[in-house]
């Protein structure tokens, strides 16, 4: 009778174990690897835009003043500003889901914890026309994204950023306080 154990215990230790344990390390770890936290990103549809220009019916002096009281009525802080050749530069952070930027299309997989979607922005304004007697305005945007999550599997941040592109509503409303 013990003879007959003794096979049964070199059977399970020498057959059925090794392929048991090979099953269930496969399996642990294929879990593991789809775990890992994925970010995709499918990039905006249309092309960048590069700028909107728009000629005024006001003198320099009025568009100049409007443009300085957007900035202060948006609570946006001016970066540079130079009124000799009308340039104004401020940086503008929106809401991750505002409507201002498009940043394209972002998902994620597999994540233990939160993402976090952070966007800046930087706004270039030149007035143009000091001497003429309607001055015009061309407002650049440029603007970028950061989503990152930190994955626990590898034990590091996992992030992406790209450039977004601007959909014209900002400028939209520039311009319509430029104008009233």
């Amino acid at each position: 009778m013990d003879n007959n154990k003794n096979k049964t215990v070199w059977r399970w230790r020498r057959g059925l174990f090794p392929i048991a344990l090979a099953f269930l390390v496969t399996m642990m770890l294929g879990m593991a690897l789809s775990a890992c936290a994925q970010l995709e990103v499918t990039p905006p549809d249309y092309e960048l835009r590069l700028s909107e220009g728009k000629q005024m019916k006001k003198p320099f002096d009025r568009v100049w003043a409007g443009a300085i009281g957007w900035f202060d009525a948006n609570e946006l802080e001016i970066e540079r500003i130079d009124e000799r050749s009308g340039y104004i530069e401020g940086k503008l952070t929106p809401a991750a889901d505002g409507p201002y930027m498009d940043c394209g299309t972002l998902a994620t997989r597999n994540l233990i914890g939160a993402p976090k979607l952070t966007q800046g922005c930087f706004l270039r304004m030149r007035v143009s026309g000091q001497q003429a007697a309607n001055a015009s305005v061309t407002i650049y945007m440029s603007g970028t994204y950061r989503l990152s999550v930190y994955d626990r599997y590898a034990g590091r941040e996992v992030y992406r950023s790209s450039p977004c592109v601007s959909n014209g509503e900002l400028e939209k409303r520039i311009f319509a306080f430029l104008d009233s």
